[in-house]
């Protein structure tokens, strides 16, 4: 029996992209999940808060974009310059 595949989800504002929930169901409904790398937690940063995505990842930017996560360590490899690059490849 091969093990069950896990679907991750990217994060809208910096693009790391193993994010266990979508940050948004189809319904529109926020998954409250924090992301790790950068912080945002989806409907609160951004509902609550009244933060957009584009606000919170130039702030993000501005403050070197370090890895928020104190109980999570950034996966080998993390570039978070790749990621926002990806990101912005998939709104072109």
């Amino acid at each position: 029996m091969s093990p069950k595949k896990t679907q991750r989800h990217t994060c809208p504002v910096c693009g790391f992209d193993r994010l266990k929930e979508a940050p948004r169901s189809s319904s529109g409904g926020a998954s409250f999940e924090i992301c790790p790398a950068c912080g945002f937690q989806f409907g609160v940063s951004d509902d609550d808060d009244g933060i957009s995505p584009e606000e919170w990842r130039e702030d993000w930017i501005a403050r070197g974009m370090e890895w928020t996560s104190k109980g999570i360590r950034p996966p080998r490899g993390w570039r978070p310059e790749e990621r926002l690059a990806a990101l912005k490849g998939k709104d072109a």
